[in-house]
C-alpha cells in the first residue's frame, strides 16, 4: 500500500497586546498547542510566523502576509492557526481568504485546532462554507444597511458626495455632526450667470461655450454639459423628479422654439458654404458658421470636414478643392 504524502503546514499564532507579547505565554501556548497537533496527525510544520501585539481588525499584519506568501510559493500545503479568531476577527476578511486561499478549487487547506476545521475533510469544508456564507451575508448585509442610511438621509435633504458647485463644506458641523454646506461666492456668480443665459432660450452647450469665453470659474478645467444641467435643475428649472414646473417654460416648449429656427436643407447650406469659402474661411470656421446660422446637417448638431468639403463639391462638381 502506498504511503500517504506528508502534508506540510505553516503555523501561525497572534496575540494583540504588547504585554501579552512581553510575556509570551500566550504566543507559547499557541506554537505548543499547533506543534503537538502537527505531531498527532503527522503534520510536517515547516514554520511558526508570529504577530506579536498586532490587531485582528485587518489582514495588514507582517506575519499573516508571510505565512500566505510561503503557501503562494508552494512551500507549504496548509496553514494552521489555535484557534480561527487568531488569523482574523472580521467576516470580511475571512470570506477574503476563504475566497483567495481556502476556498473551492484552492490548492491550499486551512487548519484549526481548537475548532475543529480542516478543510481537507469533507466536515471541514463544510464549517469553512457556513462562515463564508456567514461573511458574504454580512458584506450584503452592511451595504443594505448603508444604501437604506443614504437613501433615508436624501430624504431629509441632506446632500452626500461632494459639494455642489455654488458650494464649499465648512469647518462647522450641524446637530448631528455632518458639516454645513456654505456659499462659494464666486461660483454663486456662475450660477447666476448661468441661468441668465438659459433664460435667453441658448442651448446647454452653448451656455458652456459662452462661460469659457467669460471666463466664468469651472470646478474643474472645462465646462460641461453636465455641470450645467445639475445648476439648472438645483436653481430650480426643474423639480427632482425631473419634470418641469409649472410656473417656468417647460424644456419642451424651449426646444420646440428653437427647431423653428433650425434649418436642415442641404442646398442652402450648400450655398452658403461656397460663400464663406470665398472669403477665404477654412473647412472648420465654415462649419461654425453654418452651425451659428442654423443651418444644420442633416444628422446630427455639428458639421465635419467631409461634409463641409460634399456641400462644396454640390455646389461647383468640377472646381477643384484645396
Amino acid at each position: 500500500m502506498a504511503k500517504t504524502q506528508q502534508i506540510r503546514a505553516i503555523g501561525y499564532v497572534r496575540v494583540s497586546t504588547d504585554m501579552q507579547a512581553q510575556e509570551g505565554v500566550s504566543l507559547d501556548s499557541q506554537k505548543l498547542r499547533i506543534q503537538a497537533h502537527c505531531t498527532a496527525m503527522d503534520i510536517h510544520l515547516v514554520e511558526i510566523m508570529v504577530d506579536a501585539g498586532e490587531s485582528a481588525k485587518s489582514l495588514d499584519r507582517p506575519g499573516i502576509q508571510k505565512a500566505l506568501k510561503i503557501l503562494t510559493q508552494g512551500k507549504a500545503d496548509a496553514l494552521i492557526v489555535m484557534k480561527l479568531d487568531r488569523l482574523t476577527r472580521s467576516v470580511k476578511d475571512l470570506g477574503v481568504l476563504c475566497e483567495t486561499y481556502f476556498g473551492e478549487g484552492k490548492p491550499w487547506s486551512l487548519l484549526s485546532v481548537s475548532d475543529s476545521i480542516d478543510t481537507r475533510s469533507a466536515s471541514g469544508k463544510l464549517i469553512l462554507n457556513v462562515l463564508t456564507s456567514v461573511a458574504q451575508w454580512e458584506r450584503e448585509a452592511l451595504a443594505d444597511r448603508v444604501r437604506e442610511a443614504m437613501q433615508h438621509m436624501k430624504s431629509q435633504g441632506v446632500f452626500l458626495g461632494a459639494a455642489p458647485y455654488g458650494w464649499k463644506y465648512s469647518e462647522e458641523v450641524d446637530a448631528h455632526g455632518r458639516r454645513k454646506l456654505v456659499e462659494r461666492p464666486e461660483e454663486q456668480s456662475g450660477i447666476k450667470r448661468i441661468c441668465e443665459l438659459y433664460e435667453t432660450d441658448m442651448y446647454v452647450w452653448q451656455i458652456c461655450e459662452q462661460l469659457e469665453a467669460e471666463k466664468v470659474p469651472p470646478r474643474g478645467p472645462h465646462w460641461h454639459r453636465a455641470t450645467v444641467y445639475r445648476v439648472l435643475r438645483r436653481a430650480g428649472y426643474e423639480d427632482p423628479d425631473g419634470k418641469p414646473r409649472k410656473s417656468e417654460p417647460s424644456r419642451q416648449q424651449r426646444d420646440a422654439k428653437r427647431v423653428k429656427a433650425i434649418i436642415r436643407d442641404k442646398a442652402q447650406a450648400s450655398v452658403r458654404a461656397a460663400e464663406l469659402r470665398a472669403q477665404g474661411l477654412s473647412l472648420r470656421k465654415i462649419g461654425e458658421r453654418l452651425c451659428s446660422d442654423n443651418l444644420l446637417p442633416p444628422r446630427g448638431e455639428v458639421w465635419h470636414a467631409a461634409s463641409i468639403l460634399d456641400l462644396l463639391r454640390s455646389v461647383a462638381p468640377n472646381r477643384p478643392l484645396t
